[in-house]
């Protein structure tokens, strides 16, 4: 239980709302600070909470978002009021009392939408935000509280609520997961992926892999992330970026299967780079386009070095990179 908070009881205190309902929700947020049972970081729990549309509960204090309505119970004492309001003045009076260990703060994040920063919140009157970065260079996630750069995070911290898969991403996890159950690694699932990868603007990991129909854990590996237990047909499956930016997905067949004339038969004949060494993998590259896309995908598969890869050589890996097309004028 926390200690009494003589300043946050006095501030409290001096509150005064006009609105019938709103006075007697706050009524019982002082009495639960009288008693001890709510301080400025519990204050702050309850707006990240309520916000993100969960309720919340102190000793005999609740909060209970039912739609555009809040109750706020004190034992067995209801009150109601709209939520944003008491918001509003649960923000105004932990002001300048932001709690320092965010990582510690129950956070419920939102999508931005945007590839760099794609994920934002507010703890008490803080506007936080999420960058990626160039990982492993640099630490996976930078944390930005009012616009500056505040801490670096190796991993997502356990009392963050990452905010849900979009659904129309979910759904199509769910369609391909459903088409591809039990399906071995194969031309047909690349070149979807591919195609996928061509229209995808998101860069999070998390949101990579449940576009492709990924729904393993993601495991930090190597500079990369892994997909835990990888798909069918795959004996380790990597998602890359550079700058906070997607990169790449790196797939290791489980099996022989996949040979270079089924890449030829879907993606064409591809073209091959220049070799840096005599022993390096022959490589061939299949450059994959859709209509109206922002991104192109090169399918870069690895073969044997030993020779130049006939049409049944086995593909050892192959790579998904995703490259931003720029308009002509």
């Amino acid at each position: 239980m926390p200690d009494l908070d003589p300043q946050l009881l006095a501030a409290a205190r001096r509150v005064r709302p006009v609105d019938p309902g709103l006075r007697d929700c706050w009524n019982h947020v002082v009495s639960a600070i009288e008693h001890g049972w709510l301080d400025s970081t519990g204050v702050h729990d309850v707006i990240t909470r309520i916000r993100a549309g969960h309720d919340i509960g102190f000793q005999e204090l609740s909060f209970d978002r039912l739609g555009n309505r809040l109750r706020v119970s004190l034992g067995d004492q209801e009150a109601w009021c709209a939520p944003e309001e008491l918001l509003g003045q649960l923000a105004a009076l932990v002001e300048g009392r932001s709690p320092r260990d965010y990582t510690a703060t129950a956070i419920g994040w939102a999508h931005t939408g945007d590839g760099e920063f794609p994920y934002q919140a507010s703890a008490g009157a803080d506007a936080l935000l999420i960058r990626v970065n160039d990982f492993p260079a640099e630490p996976l996630y930078t944390l930005i509280v009012n616009g500056h750069e505040h801490l670096d995070l190796e991993d997502w911290p356990a009392a963050w609520a990452r905010p849900p898969v979009p659904r129309h991403l979910v759904e199509l996890a769910e369609a391909r997961g459903r088409r591809r159950s039990g399906v071995p690694l194969d031309a047909g699932l690349l070149l979807s992926w591919a195609q996928t990868l061509c229209r995808l603007s998101m860069d999070d990991p998390v949101l990579v892999a449940g576009s492709l129909g990924l729904l393993g854990e993601l495991v930090p590996r190597r500079g990369e992330v892994a997909v835990e237990p990888p798909p069918p047909g795959a004996a380790e499956l990597l998602i890359s970026g550079r700058a906070g930016r997607f990169a790449y997905v790196k797939i290791q067949p489980a099996s022989t299967s996949l040979i270079r004339a089924d890449l030829d038969a879907l993606l064409g004949v591809g073209f091959v780079p220049p070799r840096v060494h005599w022993d390096s993998p022959h490589t061939r590259v299949y450059r994959v386009e859709v209509p109206g896309a922002p991104y192109c995908c090169d399918v870069t598969a690895e073969f044997y070095f030993t020779e130049e890869p006939k049409a049944t050589a086995t593909v050892l890996e192959v790579s998904l990179h995703r490259i931003p097309i720029f308009p002509t004028f």
